[in-house]
């Protein structure tokens, strides 16, 4: 019964057959998704098209993982940490010539331990791949493995294999993501759970999918099992997801360096954000449109000091991306961030705007308002004035913050208690000797959605 719901998954054409389909697979497994967890499904023929050849490639891991050394293959890439959100893309385990990974000092270290190559699963999953004798889903592959183009907003663009529309850089970033990977031991031999691992596809921007979950007999893995996925079930279940989740090269801070010393001349006021907090999932579990996996909320800066009178302003002054993995969100954990938020807030810029919002592919906020500043004029001479600000970014959510606030104002509140309290490190830029500095809007266990630290240094 599993092999036919599965050939009838692959055999999609029309979106109401693949609705058809997954509902008859559900319901083996007496659960049923929930709907209210499903928040746009595929509707034109091209997106259609690209989740049935993200389901093609699901069925081939689970050819391949019925050999311990092929999961381990695909987890060591995904600890190793060369992307962001707990990923990789699928471009990088089948084309070893253009890989990052070969790259990756920790990739390597994992490869050694547990003895295992990515020659090896690229060979493997082209023979297990053209075995299908699919010459779609090859052309699929094929533009997959070559592709470095940069993600693409899906709204904007076309996919599939028809009429050339198989050229396009979204639909070339296939990725393979394991959330809440770190709940799970990897041993030294990388066998700490199995190996196991569920396998679902984005068929849906959705929370809650049909999965596939293996199962084992005697050591051996017989099938794989319809179950139903969502947080829950990925938190205490290795699982694997095949979709387009929107990860990136894996940029951001590392949270034990220290603070960045002040070489600017004396009397330089250095603001930082210090400490980040995310306490919902922006971005859903399954995603075929890169708006997939943990959130990337981005703290932002709203500046029109020395900017021309009369103009407005259109962009932010500085911008720092944090990406909250799902584990940290469900968790309400505080990240150490500590990326400088303006490198010299000077006495002549009045008012800043602190903003915050979370980036996706699709959709769009704008940030509307004013602000008191220096400006300059068309003489080249300088005059205190106001000038407005209306800045666009693309996001599917609501403005998370957009505060206001003048430069008296925050210097004299940052070591105050803003109503949530203090944090308790004090390792980077000590806010006093018995105190660390001040929460804003958040705690771990109240508040806003979002909340941070907002040190400063330089006097």
């Amino acid at each position: 019964m599993l092999l036919n719901v599965k050939k009838g998954l692959l055999a999609l054409t029309l979106l109401t057959a693949m609705i058809s389909c997954k509902k008859n697979a559900i319901d083996f497994t007496n659960g049923v998704v929930d709907e209210s967890k499903v928040y746009q499904k595929p509707i034109s023929y091209d997106q259609i098209e690209l989740v049935n050849n993200l389901e093609k490639i699901t069925l081939i891991l689970e050819d391949l993982y019925k050999e311990k050394k092929n999961l381990k293959l695909v987890n060591a890439a995904i600890y190793a940490k060369a992307y962001t959100d707990e990923s990789v893309l699928l471009k990088d385990l089948i084309n070893p010539m253009h890989s990052v990974l070969p790259g990756n000092k920790k990739f390597g270290e994992l490869c050694g331990k547990w003895n295992v190559r990515l020659q090896d699963f690229s060979d493997a999953f082209w023979k297990a791949a053209r075995i299908k004798n699919d010459t779609q889903l090859i052309d699929f592959l094929e533009f997959v493995q070559t592709s470095n183009l940069p993600v693409q907003q899906l709204n904007n663009s076309t996919f599939g294999t028809n009429g050339g529309s198989i050229h396009n850089s979204n639909s070339s970033q296939v990725s393979i993501y394991f959330p809440y990977s770190n709940e799970f031991d990897i041993s030294a031999s990388g066998d700490s759970y199995g190996p196991i691992s569920s396998l679902v596809t984005s068929v849906a921007e959705a929370d809650e999918a049909l999965g596939f979950q293996p199962y084992y007999s005697g050591g051996v893995l017989m099938e794989y099992r319809p179950v139903i996925v969502n947080d829950d079930y990925a938190f205490s279940h290795p699982t694997h997801i095949v979709g387009i989740n929107g990860v990136e090269p894996y940029e951001t801070q590392d949270a034990t360096l220290n603070p960045p010393n002040v070489t600017n001349p004396p009397n330089v006021n250095r603001v930082y954000v210090g400490d980040g907090i995310c306490r919902v999932q922006y971005d859903r579990l399954f995603s075929f449109t890169g708006n997939g996996g943990g959130s990337e909320i981005t703290y932002c800066r709203v500046s029109g000091y020395l900017k021309l009178a009369g103009y407005q302003i259109t962009e932010f002054e500085d911008k720092t991306e944090v990406e909250f993995e799902r584990g940290t969100i469900r968790k309400k954990q505080w990240l150490r961030v500590y990326a400088v938020w303006d490198a010299d807030w000077v006495v002549e810029n009045k008012e800043q705007v602190f903003a915050i919002y979370e980036d996706d592919k699709n959709a769009e906020i704008t940030f509307t308002g004013s602000l008191s500043t220096k400006l300059k004029v068309s003489d080249g001479t300088t005059v205190d004035g106001s000038i407005d600000y209306q800045i666009k970014r693309s996001s599917q959510d609501d403005i998370i913050k957009q505060l206001k606030i003048s430069r008296v104002s925050y210097f004299a509140g940052a070591h105050r208690n803003q109503g949530w309290g203090f944090g308790i490190d004090k390792s980077f830029l000590p806010a006093s000797a018995t105190q660390g500095w001040p929460f804003y809007d958040a705690v771990s266990d109240g508040g806003a959605n979002v909340g941070w630290t907002w040190p400063y240094d330089g006097y």
